[in-house]
């Protein structure tokens, strides 16, 4: 690679990772469809840095998260398996990618895996998104299988790491509301129900943009005849991102909020 290439590499991927995040400011901000054609752009400057010889891990860490967002998954695989056979990654830039991988293996129903993976993240670190993100897995794993100790037990410990934090509080909410229903009827399911919309209520209050939150607190007050406050929730969907990796779709929401009366 020649000096002008590596300058414009270079400046490529600075100008990528700076519309990256422009875009993650529009779609925090309520502003879906001008978010979304930012985050076109970046795809497209960081794959011409790439081309250009771009390995500084920052830009393809950006680029990889970015491709798993927007559904890139064949993409955003290929990326993270190239960067993993480069010799200069630190063992920050190892911890990011493991927490990365371990978002692919889930979105393509390697759940499994995707634990093993951010298990061997967190064997490095353990901090607010090894936490929300594996508490995540965790609560999928005991949704799937009803054994429902290993997602509780984990989720207590990210409760104790950070009880304010809205991915953990949305993860103890989904749970407890799980439990609610392999439990069925009777005074335990109640309780359970009680528990899931308590911490869904503080999840939306850290974090009122929150869409997991947001789906799964309306849908519980519509469950409960209150499709006024379902509806209050709801009023903000269209201001809503929703990436390729959110576990509740744009269409779920919709559905939602069709049986709301919005």
């Amino acid at each position: 690679m020649g000096l002008f290439d590596a300058v414009k590499a270079a400046t490529s991927g600075n100008k990528a990772y700076r519309t990256h995040v422009n875009g993650n400011e529009l779609a925090n901000s309520g502003k879906p469809e001008e978010a979304k054609a930012k985050y076109q752009e970046a795809l497209k400057l960081y794959e011409e840095s790439i081309r250009l010889g771009n390995v500084a891990a920052k830009i393809l860490e950006g680029y990889a998260i970015l491709l798993l967002r927007e559904g890139e998954f064949d993409k955003a695989r290929d990326l993270m398996q190239r960067m993993a056979k480069m010799k200069t990654l630190t063992k920050d830039d190892w911890f990011q990618l493991r927490i990365q991988y371990a978002i692919w293996e889930w979105k393509v129903g390697e759940l499994d895996k995707a634990i093993e993976t951010i298990g061997r993240a967190a064997d490095y670190k353990l901090n607010g998104t090894v936490y929300s993100t594996l508490g995540m897995f965790w609560v999928d794993k005991a949704k799937q299988t009803g054994d429902f100790k290993p997602a509780l037990d984990f989720n207590e410990r990210a409760l104790d790491y950070d009880d304010e934090d809205a991915a953990t509080l949305d993860n103890m909410g989904q749970l407890y509301e799980a439990m609610a229903g392999a439990e069925g009827e009777g005074e335990k399911a109640a309780d359970y129900r009680a528990k899931a919309l308590d911490f869904f209520k503080r999840a939306h209050k850290q974090k009122p943009r929150q869409i997991t939150t947001l789906y799964y607190l309306a849908r519980m007050y519509h469950q409960n005849g209150d499709d006024k406050r379902a509806r209050e929730l709801l009023s903000i969907r269209n201001t809503l991102y929703f990436s390729a990796i959110c576990p509740v779709t744009r269409q779920q929401m919709e559905a939602l909020a069709q049986e709301a009366g919005c």
